[in-house]
């Protein structure tokens, strides 16, 4: 079967790791064919690979010298002698060049015997890809039964790996066999800070798998793991077997092991099992399954702990199921479903701020179908509380939306329509549920020439409920209400320079205007509807009540003014500015229930500055000004620098009056070739509380890191911050091994 998974996210078994550099020691294309021609052919197009440039800087990594590329089979040969016998033995001699499509064996002498097709090499062997380079005492081989022997091996790949085998064996072209073999990507020494070695190693590319024994992981020739046998795949194919394991401590968990086992089920199904010890609670088992095919894509994760020793032998565990396809042509299908045992659950196990914060858990089913003019979908939405406070919305059980997307015509009259036909219901019987189909068509004639638009909006939206569990003598209430909008602006641009650069500036008045007509709305429940506010993210909106339960009652014009720089050369945008207010003339009398009607005479002043005059830093800002208070309701500033390589940084800073406010930093610093920084700072200014510090060092030499992280993170008022240090060691080429130690 055909692999289809997705290369995002490999797992990469131990055997999988080890297989992949022990098999690059493999001579694939060693057994140089049937057909001989002794000539001086001179080479093609060279191809130049430098071999330490990916890893390591150092004098003592050999670069692979140019080789001829050949795309037919012949076998070419140079030599400064050359007896050329077909009964007897050929032989060559001085600076022996063979050459057969992509590889080049190089020695200082070579024997060929035509009639047994037996090839013998001797001194100073070279054997050259375009992928590594091996170096050998001798070279035997019988090209007619295509087997070869080369001794005493010294070998370099192009990704900077290196090492040693006492011998390398074909076979036959699907079996190879290599004896005391050795990696590393550290530079050639007698001791390498680290290396990986093996006894024998048997190579079938038949089945593709490999085998080795006797398998070291070394630090400066002190061996500190040992793997008796692996099996490893020969390409990029997944393989079974044990992943990384990890070890620390945690003052919510105790001690804790984990250690994963992958399971390659199929080219599209895998799984990992991590069995999660807990010195304090017990052993959870955290499984998590892949599936993959041409028109559906997914992911299941359950965690179950059997007994909780730190609550009551409580039975913990988790489920979330994400899936995405595409079925049929038009048709998309979607699920995200999430469940846990209790409502600590997330508390005690989470690991982020957005996980512990949760109050409920979505649990939603979706099916759309669209043509090129028109969709429909059809949703089942259902929630788990996981809060002490009831915040739990109604379920949607099931929704059926539907709506056009027929193209805008400018200067002709358009069509627009849109609905839905919703089923809600409670866990709680002390709520109103019921049904609610909303339809709401529209017709618009928009009229724009390169520096001017007019587009008046006349919408009509009808609402009918069917009601149960409700005091309301009128089971059946609807409301209909229509709706008329003119959206209108101006486009001015100029030429302007400033020093060398010359951009495009834009000036851009706009006025939207909408009326709805008041109707009462007050015998209509509220199901899921929320009352927006004018921001800077959606300031032209003809309703700022979000759901069907409520349409607001609009008298008003909202005024913005934009302006903006691009670049002439590149045509990006490097500046752009807006300011806008809504002037009302009428009071909004349809609110939420318990909420006072709105009679303020204008909005808040909202503003936005953004800039990014080049790559290395840029600006995002906004805010809203309550002109009544005289103070500032809303800010967000963002900043990022950036050089090519070295320094990298971050500040934010967000508020909103009497709710949040909160400021951040982050840096990432290159201090030098081998040492880095890493930090990010999130505080709560309101509550003089830290909500997330991290930082963290590194240094780095060309075959290995290690990195130290110490990390103080806020979970909730009730459980203790969390905090965290970091252990990384890092092989480069091979994987990493991290200790975590939780205080």
């Amino acid at each position: 079967m055909e692999s289809y998974y997705p290369n995002k996210k490999k797992h990469n078994t131990l055997s999988t790791l080890i297989g992949r550099y022990l098999s690059l020691i493999a001579l694939a294309g060693l057994v140089l064919g049937q057909s001989v021609m002794a000539d001086g052919v001179t080479a093609n197009q060279p191809l130049a690979i430098d071999i330490h440039a990916p890893v390591c800087t150092s004098r003592r990594y050999p670069v692979i010298p140019k080789i001829p590329l050949y795309e037919d089979r012949l076998i070419r040969i140079q030599a400064d002698q050359a007896r050329i016998n077909k009964q007897d033995v050929s032989t060559f001699s001085g600076s022996v060049l063979i050459n057969q499509g992509r590889v080049q064996l190089e020695a200082d002498r070579a024997s060929y015997v035509y009639r047994t097709d037996l090839l013998d090499a001797f001194g100073n062997i070279r054997f050259i890809t375009p992928d590594a380079m091996f170096s050998g005492d001798t070279l035997h081989a019988n090209l007619k039964k295509q087997q070869a022997r080369l001794d005493e091996v010294v070998y370099f790949t192009r990704e900077g790996g290196n090492g040693r085998a006492n011998s390398i064996q074909m076979l036959d072209p699907q079996h190879m066999n290599l004896h005391k073999a050795s990696y590393t990507t550290c530079p050639p020494e007698k001791k390498p800070d680290w290396s990986l070695s093996a006894s024998k190693i048997k190579l079938n590319r038949e089945t593709e798998v490999g085998t080795a024994t006797n398998v070291l992981l070394k630090a400066k020739n002190v061996p500190f793991f040992y793997f008796p046998y692996l099996r490893f795949p020969l390409t990029d194919r997944r393989m079974t077997g044990l992943l990384f394991p990890s070890i620390g401590s945690s003052n919510l968990h105790g001690t804790e092991i984990r250690i994963p086992v992958y399971w390659n089920i199929a080219p599209n199904y895998d799984a990992t099992f991590t069995p999660w010890y807990m010195s304090d609670r017990g052993t959870m088992l955290q499984t998590e399954f892949r599936y993959l095919h041409r028109r559906n894509h997914g992911q299941l994760d359950i965690n179950y702990l059997n007994k909780d020793k730190k609550q009551n032998d409580e039975t913990r565990d988790s489920l979330r199921w994400r899936h995405n396809g595409n079925p049929f042509k038009g048709w998309t299908t979607a699920v995200d479903y999430s469940r846990v045992s209790d409502i600590d659950y997330l508390k005690t196990f989470g690991n982020t701020l957005n996980t512990t914060s949760l109050t409920a858990l979505n649990q939603l089913a979706n099916a759309q179908y669209r043509t090129g003019k028109w969709s429909f979908s059809a949703t089942v939405q259902d929630y788990q509380t996981i809060s002490l406070v009831n915040t739990l919305p109604y379920k949607r059980l099931p929704q059926l939306q539907f709506g056009s997307h027929f193209p805008i015509r400018d200067n002709r009259l358009n069509y627009e329509l849109k609905g839905e036909v919703v089923s809600f219901d409670h866990e709680l019987d002390n709520k109103v549920i019921g049904n609610r189909l909303d339809v709401t068509p529209a017709i618009s004639w928009p009229l724009r020439t390169p520096g001017a638009f007019l587009e008046p909006k006349l919408a009509w939206r009808f609402t009918q409920y069917q009601l149960e569990n409700t005091s309301a003598t009128d089971t059946s209430p609807y409301r209909q209400v229509p709706t008329f909008s003119i959206d209108s602006g101006l486009i001015f641009d100029r030429n302007t320079d400033s020093g060398n650069n010359g951009f495009l500036h834009t000036l851009e008045p706009r006025l939207y205007y909408v009326y709805t007509p008041y109707r009462d709305q007050d015998a209509l429940p509220i199901f899921d509807t929320q009352q927006t506010k004018f921001s800077v993210n959606e300031p032209i909106k003809a309703d700022f009540f979000d759901g069907a339960d409520r349409v607001e009652d609009a008298n008003r014009l909202t005024a913005m003014l934009y302006t903006r720089l691009f670049s002439r050369d590149s045509g990006a945008e490097v500046f752009s500015a807006g300011l806008g207010q809504i002037y009302y003339f009428a009071d909004r009398r349809v609110t939420l229930p318990g909420r006072a009607p709105d009679t303020s005479y204008y909005s808040n002043v909202i503003a936005e500055l953004n800039t990014q005059p080049g790559r290395i830093w840029g600006m995002r800002s906004d805010l809203q000004w309550n002109p009544k208070e005289s103070e500032i309701d809303i800010a967000n500033v963002s900043m990022k620098f950036a050089t090519q390589s070295a320094v990298s940084a971050d500040l934010s800073y967000h508020y909103q009056r009497n709710v949040i406010e909160t400021a951040g930093a982050g840096l990432r610093w290159q201090i030098s070739t081998h040492w880095s920084v890493d930090g990010k700072q999130l505080f709560d200014v309101r509550n003089e509380r830290n909500l997330e510090s991290r930082l963290g060092v590194r240094y780095d030499s060309c075959c290995w890191a290690i990195g130290l992280t110490a990390r103080d993170r806020y979970i909730n008022a009730l459980v203790d911050n969390d905090r965290t240090v970091y252990l990384d060691f890092v092989f480069k080429g091979l994987s990493s091994i991290s200790t975590g130690k939780r205080f």
